[in-house]
């Protein structure tokens, strides 16, 4: 793994970077947008998996997070918010484009970084040959804002053994994230909430109809996962979509998943999916 950092072209902001190289020439290189209260380098053993079968991986620690913390350290978004951590991670895939010209780019976004991959997608869809979203739902279900569910996002797993059950039944992994220093921030700071959980542009019919139609998209999902509310969150994404015009979307849901797919008890199988998915779209590109 080689890391490097850049200036954010919004407001100068040091992001923090990581490449995952694959050996030789790769056939397509997948950039990962990670979630809230998380970072770049818990894609380790994807990235690594990804490698495996000749896809290079790019991921950035978006600002507010990891090695990239904001002027008042974690959850803090800078003055550029929202909108800049997005222009970011454009920035990144078109650095990847750069040192791998003529090579397809997946954006894979996870949870806060599906919803930064949806808004990136309105504007930015002709940048990018694939889009997977994971741990993702219509922001405005469960909550209007995306707020937790009553009760929390352990909610409807009680009894529960830790307050981050809701992420994976593999009570190990659910321990890695609580003793991680870079995870499990309760709040981001105002400058990163302002505009995030804002629903009303990613729901937007016209705003949506610039999405390309022939960007395939893969959907990947825990069936116990809160944040998508029994997957409701999902078909109601789905739905926009197609109705925007967007003719492929995949979906790979799994029965007792919770949020952190990659993470789960089957994340051998989810993992296996996820290239079989990705080595269909490279051999019969739309």
């Amino acid at each position: 793994m080689e890391s490097f950092r850049f200036d954010s072209a919004i407001d100068g902001a040091t992001i923090q970077a990581y490449v995952w190289p694959a050996a030789g020439r790769p056939r397509a290189v997948v950039s990962i947008s990670h979630g809230a209260a998380e970072h770049a380098l818990r894609y380790e053993r994807f990235a690594l998996a990804l490698n495996a079968v000749g896809i290079e991986v790019w991921a950035n620690d978006h600002r507010g997070h990891g090695q990239s913390p904001g002027p008042e350290g974690l959850g803090d978004f800078g003055e550029g918010g929202w909108l800049a951590l997005v222009a970011d991670m454009g920035q990144l895939i078109d650095l990847a484009r750069k040192a791998q010209p003529d090579t397809p780019v997946i954006l894979f976004g996870h949870s806060m970084g599906s919803f930064a991959a949806q808004e990136f997608c309105l504007d930015g869809s002709e940048r990018i040959d694939a889009v997977i979203l994971s741990g993702s739902t219509a922001l405005e279900v469960p909550g209007e804002d995306g707020s937790a569910p009553a009760g929390g996002f352990n909610a409807s797993l009680e009894p529960t053994r830790t307050e981050y059950d809701w992420l994976s039944r593999d009570e190990a992994e659910v321990d890695k994230y609580i003793v991680d220093t870079l995870c499990g921030f309760e709040t981001l700071g105002w400058r990163g909430t302002r505009s995030l959980w804002d629903p009303t542009r990613l729901a937007d019919a016209e705003a949506l109809r610039n999405i390309r139609s022939d960007l395939p998209v893969l959907l990947v999902a825990g069936e116990r996962d809160p944040i998508n509310n029994d997957l409701k969150g999902l078909h109601l994404l789905e739905q926009r979509w197609r109705d925007a015009g967007v003719k492929r979307i995949d979906t790979q849901y799994y029965e007792g998943g919770r949020h952190e797919m990659l993470n789960e008890i089957n994340r051998d199988e989810v993992t296996d999916n996820i290239i079989n998915w990705l080595n269909d779209i490279l051999q019969n590109p739309s």
